[in-house]
């Protein structure tokens, strides 16, 4: 098995549900607080074109489509 389909399986696993945004933002940046770790997701988000929409909804959480284009753009943190 190669890296790609480990890393594919991993993802489906972890990332096939709902996430609030910042769970999601701890996950990718866990030692700093919850709140700088949010600004931090939101900034990434902002800069990437096909995820800017995501940084500027008014909703608390991700939904599995949203969380698995996020993790497909940054990677599985």
């Amino acid at each position: 098995m190669d890296r790609t389909s480990h890393n594919d399986i991993t993802m489906d696993k972890t990332f096939l549900r709902t996430f609030g945004r910042t769970e999601l933002a701890c996950r990718y940046f866990p030692d700093i607080q919850p709140q700088s770790a949010w600004l931090k997701l939101r900034f990434l988000l902002t800069g990437i074109p096909a995820l800017a929409h995501l940084a500027r909804m008014r909703r608390r959480y991700f939904l599995p489509a949203e969380t698995r284009m996020i993790v497909e753009q940054l990677g599985v943190p």
